[in-house]
């Protein structure tokens, strides 16, 4: 990740046990007013993350943290996160296969204390 970023605790603390969390795979079950372009899929993972600033936060440091992965699709992924994130932010993450992808958030909600889901979309 970025040389320059802080590392920002706590880790994401998971509603479920870990157990239940990471034994999920395959696809998601599909709703009946589901109208996302790609299917979604499981995948469940720790990485680490660099989320970056607002644009008006011009100051601010980008910070590392640790996240979870909940699921990925074509089109983006969700992220469960230790800090409250906002939509149009910027978020570099490495996935599994090494490969390190920009997501931008389009939404995020609380889950619990220090545990929030957040939606993203992949850039470029």
């Amino acid at each position: 990740m970025s040389q320059s970023a802080k590392i920002s605790p706590p880790d994401v603390r998971l509603i479920e046990s870990d157990r239940e969390f990471f034994s999920r795979s395959g696809p998601l079950p599909v709703h009946w007013n589901d109208v996302r372009q790609f299917p979604r899929f499981y995948m469940r993972s720790r990485t680490e993350a660099t989320i970056f600033p607002f644009k008006s936060q011009p100051d601010a440091e980008p910070v590392t943290c640790r996240v979870v992965t909940s699921d990925i699709s074509r089109g983006g992924m969700c992220l469960m996160v230790g800090q409250q994130i906002f939509p149009g932010q910027r978020i570099n993450v490495r996935l599994v296969s090494g490969q390190l992808r920009t997501l931008k958030v389009v939404w995020c909600r609380r889950v619990a204390e220090e545990c929030y889901s957040a939606g993203m979309q992949f850039v470029g």
